[in-house]
C-alpha cells in the first residue's frame, strides 16, 4: 500500500506502509511570546520549555521515535529558550521534521541577530546552550537570515 504525504518544500513522497520506502513526518507549533525581545522572561515565556518538552515527547512517541525524546528534549529546550532570551518578533515558530535517518528540529524567530556558539568557563552562569546542541546533534546550523537555528539528530537504525 502506498500513502501519499506532503514533504517539506512541496516534494511528494510516497510511503509503502511496510517502512520499505523513506517516510517523512512533520509538525509545526507556532507560540506568541508574552515577553519583548531583550527583557527578562516573563513567568507564562518560563513555562513554555517545560510545555514544549511535553509536547516533544508525545509527539515522538507518536512517531515512534522513543530513543531520541531525550536528547531531542535537551535540545530543544536549549534552542527555545534562546529564542525567548535573545530572539525577536512576536511568534516563535518550532518544527519537527523527520524521515528514516534523522530528527530535524527547528526554532524559528524573526531575530536577524546570527547566534553563535560562545566560549564558556566553569564560572559562567550562561552561554552553554549552543555547545550542549554542537555536543549532541549529528549537524547544526543557523539560516542565513539569522531567523531559524537548526539540528539533525540521528535516529537509532531499526531491525529488519
Amino acid at each position: 500500500m502506498t500513502i501519499p504525504v506532503l514533504a517539506p518544500q512541496g516534494q511528494q513522497v510516497h510511503v509503502d506502509a511496510d517502512r520499505s520506502v523513506p517516510m517523512v513526518r512533520r509538525c509545526e507549533v507556532s507560540i506568541v511570546r508574552s515577553t519583548a525581545a531583550g527583557q527578562p522572561m516573563v513567568s507564562a515565556d518560563r513555562r513554555r520549555p517545560g510545555q514544549l518538552r511535553r509536547m516533544n515527547c508525545a509527539l515522538l512517541e507518536l512517531w515512534d521515535l522513543r530513543p531520541c525524546i531525550d536528547v531531542a528534549a535537551l535540545v530543544l529546550t536549549e534552542l527555545v529558550t534562546n529564542a525567548f532570551q535573545h530572539g525577536g518578533g512576536e511568534n516563535i515558530t518550532i518544527t519537527w521534521c523527520a524521515d528514516r535517518t534523522h530528527l530535524i528540529i527547528q526554532v524559528e524567530d524573526s531575530s536577524p541577530v546570527r547566534p553563535v556558539l560562545r566560549t564558556v568557563d566553569e564560572a559562567s552562569e550562561g552561554g552553554r546552550g549552543l555547545g550542549i546542541v554542537e555536543a549532541l546533534a549529528d549537524r547544526w546550523g543557523v539560516s542565513e537570515d539569522g531567523h531559524t537555528v537548526h539540528c539533525a539528530l540521528a535516529l537509532p537504525e531499526r531491525g529488519a
